[in-house]
């Protein structure tokens, strides 16, 4: 259905005026919070059990408390390079493309056009005889509004808002997680090479301990099983140290991966000292050293604080935020939808007079549109968006979940993972003591040489064992810091400004 007014005229006015009057009324859900279906606990279960939790402040930049400044730059070079996180940003970059079309469509469209036309007819037509030509030029200004009377402009502009703002929090998901995945390589890295360095340091007492017995063969004072039992304990330490070399490689190019460099896996083996000083951040790599100390201890906070810190669940409660916004964009469309069309132009069979006065014309148009035939397919294209919310609802409530579940996991993890390393650091200083026991006894002819090398296995293997758990100690609080969402960098995890 169409009114035109060629003339100016009160009813065309009184008609835009009533439009515009009602617009404004908007249909559909607005976007609240989901409750959650579980009943949440004033603080995290776990802390009481974990000493390590204490009331202090997480710095910005937390990994450099390692106080290592390889990792640093690491770090550094992840951020630059990486291109999970240059492929993140570029979603947020199309997002807010997709918001300035939505924003776009809630004004007027303004098209400027004109034509030139040359016609030859015969005049034979209506009787007569010769040849007829006739010219026609136009030039016109048109405008098009589509008035938003039931919201579905602001409803679709909203879902793109929050659109912008999931794919954001995203983005800042994979920041997040490529610190940690750098830091916690980096910690596999140190602990391989101190690995490492334990089997070649354990290698050489292991020699030490052959020499010993071979001259003790050599003078009758030893029999030759004790030859054998010693050689064999140190073919096994020797074995150990090629797959500690592809473990260390395999960590180093991931390491190189993370922060956007070739994956050579060098730290496993020497390189040139020119080579090395042409990327510093490597040759840091390759610089064997002990597992670093571990993080302060961080405030673990109250359960609802993770709603606002974790970037993952804003970006899952900005998903359900668009999700229902397009249910009002659907609902929208049962209901009749109005159009402004304008026109103003000048047009002429004369292209001296194109442009003078009395060639001016003008046109006002108002489009109602009212489905009916289609109208069943519009009611399922409803049940399909309010469809798509409830899943939203459920991912939401099962990402809230997930992030509770890993804080006190991650808490659990830390407290046992220190408990660990207590015991083991102390089986280790036994074992020293029982072995320079047990080789006093060899030496004096008390003892045969199985207590010795038992005692240098049980060793050997606490002292890995330390080694690891002092990497697994220190991953557990990366892991923390990463449950508890932040604070990771000197963005914050909220929205930008106030969008609808």
């Amino acid at each position: 259905m169409s009114l035109h007014a060629h003339t100016a005229g009160a009813p065309a006015a009184a008609l835009v005026l009533a439009i515009v009057l009602v617009t404004g009324c908007t249909v559909g859900p607005d976007h609240v919070r989901p409750p959650l279906l579980t009943e949440v606990p004033d603080g995290f279960t776990a802390v009481e059990k974990n000493s390590a939790v204490a009331p202090a402040a997480v710095r910005p930049r937390w990994w450099t408390a390692f106080g290592d400044t390889a990792l640093d730059r690491l770090v550094g070079d992840a951020l630059a390079r990486n291109q999970d996180l240059r492929r993140a940003a570029a979603r947020v970059l199309e997002a807010r493309a997709l918001l300035g079309g939505a924003e776009s469509d809630r004004w007027p469209r303004l098209e400027v056009g004109g034509s030139a036309s040359r016609s030859k007819s015969s005049r034979a037509v209506f009787g007569g005889s010769g040849t007829m030509y006739r010219e026609y030029f136009d030039a016109n200004l048109t405008a098009r509004y589509e008035v938003d009377l039931w919201g579905r402009l602001s409803r679709a502009e909203e879902a793109a808002w929050a659109g912008v703002l999931q794919h954001d929090m995203n983005r800042r998901v994979v920041r997040q997680t490529l610190i940690a995945d750098v830091v916690r390589t980096w910690l596999l890295v140190r602990e391989l090479q101190s690995q490492l360095a334990l089997t070649r340091s354990t290698i050489a007492s292991y020699h030490q301990t052959v020499t010993m017995v071979e001259e003790r063969y050599a003078r009758g004072v030893a029999p030759a099983l004790d030859v054998h039992l010693a050689r064999q304990n140190l073919l096994n330490a020797q074995a150990v140290a090629p797959e500690q070399e592809r473990l260390l490689a395999e960590a180093a190019r991931r390491l190189e991966i993370l922060t956007g460099r070739y994956p050579a896996g060098r730290p496993a083996r020497s390189a040139p000292a020119g080579e090395a000083a042409r990327d510093p951040a490597t040759a840091a790599i390759m610089t064997a050293t002990a597992v670093p100390a571990t993080l302060p201890p961080v405030p673990a906070g109250l359960p609802s604080s993770l709603l606002e810190r974790r970037p993952d669940l804003l970006a899952a409660e900005a998903g359900l935020h668009a999700a229902t916004a397009n249910v009002g964009a659907a609902k929208a469309r049962l209901y009749p939808a109005i159009a402004l069309t304008g026109s103003l132009g000048t047009t002429s069979g004369d292209l001296k007079t194109w442009f003078t006065e009395g060639t001016d014309v003008w046109s006002l148009a108002a489009n109602l549109a009212l489905p009916l035939v289609n109208r069943g397919a519009t009611v399922a294209q409803v049940r399909a968006a309010e469809a798509r919310a409830e899943q939203a609802v459920a991912a939401y409530q099962q990402a809230v979940l997930t992030a509770f579940g890993e804080v006190e996991n991650a808490l659990d993890n830390e407290r046992l993972q220190a408990a660990r390393e207590e015991a083991f650091g102390a089986s280790v200083l036994e074992a020293r003591r029982a072995l320079a026991l047990a080789e006093d006894r060899y030496r004096a002819g008390l003892d045969n040489l199985l207590a010795t090398l038992e005692i240098q296995r049980r060793l050997f293997g606490a002292e890995s064992a330390l080694l690891s758990t002092q990497r697994a100690q220190r991953t557990a609080r990366v892991n923390l810091i990463l449950a508890l969402g932040g604070p990771w960098d000197a963005e914050p995890n909220t929205a930008e400004g106030n969008r609808p």
